[in-house]
Parts: C-alpha cells; structure tokens; sequence
C-alpha cells in the first residue's frame, strides 16, 4: 500500500507540475477525487483526476497511462458539464461535491467551482427539486427494465440489472437530500445505513438482484426494485414507452488506437475486480462487472471481440468472475496489439517520466 501511495504522490505532483509549465492558460482547475483523497485506496488503486480546461488548447492535456499494472486517466470536464452535475443531472455529484483542488488558474476559477459546489447542496436541499430528479431516476430504471425484458442472455440480463440497481439507489439517495460520497464503492452499505426511513424491502431487493443466479429471477428482482422505489416515493409511471431492441452489429474496421486508449482507461476496473474477488466483495464484484461488461459491450462498436463477462458472476464463487476477467483481458490486450494499437504502459515511474520527456 504504502508503494502505491508514494507513486500516486509522484503522479499527482506530475500531473500539477505539467499543468505549470506547459498549460498554465488553457487550464481553470484540477481536482482529485475519489480513493485518493477519501481514505478507501487498496494495493491496486489510481488516482482520480479531472480537470476543467479554459481553451480549446487545454483539452490536450488529457491522457491515459499504465504503471506497475494500474491505470491512470486524466480527463476534461467542462464548466458546463460540471454545473450540470451540481443541477444532479447525472450521478457523478461526488465529482463536485467531494474533492480537493491541487492547480487553480486564478481565484475566480475557485470561487465559481465554489459557487457551484454550493449551487449542489442548494439543489439537494430543495425537496420539490429532489423529487423531480429522483421521479427522473425511476423513470430511466424503468426503461432500462423494460429493454432488460429483451435481453437475449444473462450476460445482458444482468447487465441492465446491475444498472437498474444503481439508478435506483442514487433515486434514493436524492429523494433523501443526499448522494453516495463513496461512489459504487460504499453505496449497498450507505444505502443500507444512511437511510433510516426507507422500506427494508429496498435494501434486501438490491441485495437479492446481486444475488439472483438466473434471467428469471434477475429480471422479477429487479422489477421489484423499482416497485417498491416507486411505492416509498409515491411515483407512479403512466407511460409506456417505446424500446428498441439493441443491434449487435460488427464494425467494419478495428480501430485499434481508440481501444488502446479504452484499456488503459479501464484496466483499473479490471483490478477492482480482482481487489474484490481477493476480498470477498461481491456486492462491489458485481457492481464493477456490469461497468465492466457495458465497456467491453461498447468496444464492439470500434472492432473488438465480443466479450461475456457477466454469465460468470457467482456470489458465492468469485474465483469464477476473476479468472474469467484475466482472460477476457489477456485476450483484449493481445487483440489491441496485433491489430497495431500502442497501450502506453510503464513497469515504474522512472520508465513513465523518461518515456514522457
């Protein structure tokens, strides 16, 4: 732990110093987020990183890298996007309300993030607003629902399910004038002592949709789920609406570089996997599958193999997903390679810093 800790020093003080000397007017802000500052960081974890870009210019800024086996990903958010984060639009709040600022291009740059960091717990204080965002939620968990209806097999079943499950839960939070501050990583546990007043039936129905081991029961779960959100919330959905069952089309063309660039993106996730595994999470094991599986899903569309992921999760055998996850990226990694894609990955800082002189 300790070594991951130095390095991920090492790459923070990177990161700022970067920012110094060759973007110091293309770049409002970086922040950190997420494990690095909250005190839940393990033996495989990144740092999380973002920044708000000034010009056009700073959105070079953002790359991906591997070291020692983790990977790194610092990305641009927009001043727009982050307001529309803080107007709970989407359920990354933890993205604005929980980090610490390491670069700020001038004080006015501070003092709007602030002004939107307080614009957040303004909106989650509001309960007419609340009630809104969270009827949202619930009405995106019941399209999802109804394409999971669809699902061809229990990869794709689960899948859906998984995120039914996270929307509805961050409906839950906001209903209650708050958000996971954890992310995915505490939100069964948060969801199941931060919230006193709700049923207990939503607890045990998130719990039993991690744990259900067939389509059938899957789908009747995680339908049950949304029913009793809707109920504790007093939300009743009218309308039907329209699905259209997705197209597994091959693309016609690999494009290598794009997936180069996804995997150094997600290897990270491919580690929480197996940091869970190791650890007998399988509430976070599932949670990171289904992030994990919708990724890989999505790299079909840039030429890559079709990956199934997800039809081996077994909560009570984790060795299965686990090992099934290194093949998946054994397999991807070799894919990237031989079709001429470059994944910019380092045994150590040393290496990184020489290669990024």
């Amino acid at each position: 732990m300790t070594k991951r800790k130095e390095l991920n020093d090492k790459i923070v003080e990177w990161i700022t110093n970067k920012v110094k000397q060759e973007y110091a007017d293309d770049i409002s802000l970086v922040l950190l987020y997420g494990s690095y500052i909250n005190g839940t960081a393990n033996s495989k974890s990144d740092v999380d990183c973002y920044y708000i870009p000034k010009t056009e210019r700073g959105y070079n800024l953002g790359v991906g890298f591997i070291i020692d086996g983790v990977g790194y990903d610092l990305f641009p958010i927009s001043w727009e996007r982050v307001t529309r984060i803080a107007d709970l639009q989407e359920c990354l709040l933890p993205l604005v309300g929980d980090v610490q600022v390491v670069y700020c291009g001038d004080s006015s740059d501070l003092e709007h993030f602030k002004d939107i960091q307080s614009k957040l717990h303004s909106n989650l204080a509001n309960g007419e607003y609340v009630k809104s965002i969270a009827r949202k939620r619930c009405l995106e968990a019941y399209k999802m629902c109804e394409q999971m209806k669809l699902g061809c097999n229990l990869s794709e079943v689960r899948k859906m399910a998984g995120h039914v499950i996270m929307t509805l839960a961050d409906a839950v939070a906001i209903y209650n004038h708050d958000y996971f501050h954890f992310g995915l990583k505490k939100q069964y546990e948060n969801l199941k002592n931060n919230f006193p007043d709700i049923p207990q039936s939503i607890v045990t129905g998130y719990k039993k949709v991690v744990t259900s081991l067939n389509e059938n029961d899957l789908k009747n779960s995680t339908i049950d789920l949304l029913m009793s959100v809707c109920d504790y919330m007093h939300i009743t959905i009218e309308s039907q609406v329209d699905i259209i069952p997705n197209k597994d089309t091959k693309a016609e063309h690999v494009n290598a570089s794009w997936l180069a660039g996804l995997y150094e993106e997600i290897s990270s996730t491919f580690n929480k996997i197996y940091v869970c595994c190791e650890d007998d999470n399988y509430i976070l094991a599932f949670l990171s599958a289904v992030c994990l599986q919708r990724e890989l899903d999505d790299a079909k569309e840039a030429g890559s193999p079709s990956y199934d992921l997800l039809s081996h999760y077994d909560y009570r055998q984790l060795s299965k997903l686990a090992e099934k996850a290194r093949m998946i990226e054994t397999d991807f990694v070799e894919f990237i390679i031989s079709n001429g894609g470059i994944i910019k990955s380092y045994e150590n800082y040393e290496q990184f810093i020489q290669a990024n002189l």
